[in-house]
């Protein structure tokens, strides 16, 4: 079984759990959009690692977000 993932037409983003984080995965486009704003998370590919401990970024995810969808809808950016 697969990673729980939400699509339009194609895949915008996806979730891993793991036992001390979980990973918020977007395109490789998504996350290079907001490089300046992840240099204080571990990230992946198009990936993100969210820790249990800390505070979910929900205003930079709900960015990142509306822009997957943006890309998938305007310019056509299928997934990985």
């Amino acid at each position: 079984m697969g990673n729980p993932a939400y699509s339009l037409d194609t895949i915008l983003f996806a979730f891993a759990g793991y036992a001390k984080h979980a990973n918020f995965v977007f395109t490789p486009s998504t996350k290079e959009a907001f490089a300046d704003q992840l240099g204080d998370f571990d990230t992946g590919k198009g990936s993100i690692k969210l820790y249990y401990d800390r505070e979910i970024p929900t205003d930079l995810l709900s960015q990142m977000i509306a822009h997957r969808i943006h890309e998938a809808e305007v310019d056509g950016v299928k997934w990985m």
